[in-house]
């Protein structure tokens, strides 16, 4: 059972946050475990949210270890919000929220980031929660908790282990060259800042000096994909390095979810239509403008379909002018299993984004039966294994030719359901629980570093997935 504590209830020291005054104090969570038990602290750098795929990993992560390592691991997972709490999983897990010093929430200009973060160059108030753990996770290389973090450890030695989720480096390109327009609109100041200047170029190669530079200081890197993890053995060759893959809940996601008489009761989706599915933040980044256009050009062609967007961003009004009335917008913040029945319910998942390292949602999708037509770029690629029989690929990134390879399915049912049933059996039969991330992935590596085994979990013969060279249009 979870127990929320407030704040001001618990019965510990109060530590002084980043200088600040009285309201900025967080209490420092005590120490339920033996000492026998392994100390981490793993550090996630976004406001802890419903829509987040980083967020919900490490969420899900804590539930495996309350779960299934009680008395061996003491375990604290450190998110941002607006509010400071904490929330005990079990006496030896908990879920830490942080205020932030300097939130990006602060700055409108921000509205398209993946998440809200905290940019403050370094956040005392976190020490505390360190300074007994024999590891430190972090799950980025930019931001306040993880350059608190480093400092610490390199004035400890307590090992710092870093896994890759984003790719902050290619969203920040994408994020510098909207804000330019954003601010200057399209004209000659535009061009010079972008096109001579390079300004989002600079930018994008800057972060990513600053993340090879922080690898270098960690003892263990994890990487999401096969392609990362080679850059990384290239950017940091003395570091220990590894996969980190992602979990999938089978039963939360399953196709005997499907219900479009349900879903036509509540949102209004005509039930004999071709269904797309979309889900993530609108925003340029993930792509949802392609996805829109690829619709409306089969709906101007009078092919029977509707698109179904399941998030929310900046581009949601740009992009319900796209789609009018054959797109349905039911926004973000939806519970685990009220997307497993969307995705169940849809006919075809489509996620034209080409910048991001693993997503969850793809996993989610085929775990419903749900086939899935994805980007040869970026890290959704490395879930289909074989294209044509466990989802679709496409390299071109116009809309027309999203568009066409929609419509081939849209007139090939039986070959859609075909490759919905072996997207189901290939998860059922090959992809890893969040438990089995946990003990395999994750706890090796924190037992490495720490020089301490805690647990001897059974091998479990899973295959990372590989990465698939790109064609014209594969499958």
């Amino acid at each position: 059972m979870k127990r929320l504590i407030s704040t001001p209830s618990l019965r510990e020291t109060v530590i002084d946050a980043a200088g600040g005054s009285p309201s900025n104090w967080f209490p420092v969570p005590a120490i339920h475990s033996a000492r026998k038990s392994l100390r981490v602290a793993v550090l996630v750098d976004l406001e802890r949210n419903r829509t987040s795929g980083h967020v919900k990993s490490w969420e899900h992560f804590a539930d495996a270890a309350a779960r299934r390592l009680e008395g061996k691991i003491d375990l604290s997972v450190h998110f941002l919000g607006r509010e400071a709490g904490i929330e005990e999983i079990s006496p030896g897990v908990r879920l830490v929220t942080h205020r932030q010093v300097i939130g990006t929430h602060l700055f409108d200009r921000v509205e398209k980031a993946p998440g809200h973060t905290d940019i403050a160059p370094y956040t005392r108030k976190l020490i505390p929660h360190l300074a007994d753990r024999d590891v430190i996770h972090t799950t980025d290389a930019w931001f306040a908790q993880a350059r608190t973090a480093l400092r610490h450890a390199r004035r400890t030695g307590i090992p710092l282990v870093n896994s890759m989720h984003t790719d902050v480096p290619s969203y920040t390109r994408i994020f510098v060259e909207d804000l330019v327009h954003k601010v200057t609109g399209e004209g000659r100041l535009a061009s010079l800042l972008l096109d001579r200047w390079r300004l989002h170029r600079r930018a994008e190669a800057r972060m990513t000096r600053k993340l090879d530079a922080y690898l270098r200081e960690c003892r263990w890197i994890l990487a999401s994909n096969e392609k990362d993890l080679r850059r990384i053995q290239e950017a940091a060759p003395e570091r220990g390095a590894s996969l980190l893959r992602r979990g999938i809940d089978k039963e939360t996601f399953h196709p005997r979810l499907r219900d479009r008489r349900k879903l036509h009761e509540v949102y209004g989706v005509p039930p004999d239509l071709f269904l797309l599915l979309f889900v993530g933040r609108l925003d340029a980044a993930k792509r949802a403008e392609t996805a829109a256009q690829a619709a409306r050009l089969l709906a101007d062609r009078g092919a029977p379909v509707h698109i179904l967007f399941a998030g929310d961003g900046a581009q949601r009004k740009d992009l319900e002018e796209i789609v009018g009335p054959w797109g349905t917008f039911v926004g973000g913040g939806h519970s685990q299993g009220d997307l497993g029945w969307l995705y169940a319910s849809s006919d075809l998942f489509v996620f034209p984004t080409e910048k991001e390292v693993n997503p969850n949602v793809v996993i989610e999708a085929k775990a419903s039966g749900l086939p899935v037509m994805v980007s040869t770029r970026g890290g959704s690629s490395q879930h289909v294994r074989r294209p044509g029989e466990d989802g679709f690929l496409v390299e071109e990134r116009d809309s027309t030719a999203w568009a066409h390879a929609i419509d081939a399915l849209v007139k090939d049912p039986g070959r859609l359901r075909h490759v919905g049933r072996e997207s189901r059996r290939r998860i059922e039969r090959d992809w890893p629980s969040w438990e089995d991330v946990l003990l395999n992935d994750i706890m090796p590596v924190w037992e490495e570093v720490s020089g301490r085994r805690v647990v001897r979990p059974s091998p479990i013969p899973i295959q990372f997935p590989r990465q698939r060279a790109p064609s014209r249009l594969l499958g």
